[in-house]
């Protein structure tokens, strides 16, 4: 589990080395507007405010990612607004090799430091996530890959066989797809693909 520590970096081993110094007053100006949960920030560079010596510095806008951020100043008988570029840093589960549908998140992850973008948070999957489509190797998790399916695969499911109105229920155990969908083999050793319920029946709709 993340812990939510924020820190403000200037050098690091796995990001860009800022460019410039930054004033105490912008970097903490910058630290309490970082909303995203176990980051750090690098600054890259800033529009100096010329002649000026800083005082004290707001920035308006939370900081949810990599990009300009516009940061208001002031020192002893100046003032204005300056630019500062940054980028965000922060560790998020990364998939270590193909992950079928229904197979579990854990065997297959490892948290990674990697650049935040806007709008995108670091994500830690629940303990006994499973994959809800399959995942390539490499692939940067977020809350729509992953589910909370209680059947796993190689566990033994229900299998609903529905042409119409009726419905046909039997037992299977649950395996991967090569597909995104959700797949059993029946006692008989067929294969058979569907559509996991909210019951963790596996729904295999058969034309009539």
């Amino acid at each position: 589990m993340l812990i939510p520590t924020l820190a403000l970096l200037v050098v690091s081993a796995t990001a860009p080395t800022g460019k410039e110094s930054l004033p105490d007053e912008v970097s903490e100006s910058l630290r309490r507007a970082l909303v995203v949960p176990g980051a750090r920030i690098v600054p890259l560079s800033w529009s100096r405010a010329q002649h000026c010596r800083v005082r004290s510095a707001s920035v308006p806008r939370p900081v949810d990612g990599s990009g300009r951020v516009a940061v208001k100043f002031v020192g002893e008988g100046c003032s204005g607004w300056a630019w500062v570029r940054v980028e965000v840093w922060a560790e998020t589960a990364v998939t270590t090799r193909l992950l079928r549908a229904g197979e579990a998140v854990a065997s297959a992850t490892t948290m990674v430091e990697r650049e935040m973008r806007p709008g995108r948070m670091p994500f830690v999957p629940p303990a006994g996530a499973v994959a809800v489509h399959t995942l390539p190797a490499g692939t940067v998790l977020d809350a729509g890959d992953v589910g909370l399916s209680s059947v796993r695969v190689g566990e033994s499911l229900k299998v609903l066989f529905v042409s119409g109105g009726v419905v046909i229920e039997t037992l299977g155990r649950r395996t991967t797809c090569l597909r995104d969908r959700d797949c059993a083999v029946l006692p008989s050793g067929k294969h058979v693909e569907g559509r996991l319920d909210t019951g963790g029946r596996l729904v295999v709709e058969v034309p009539r």
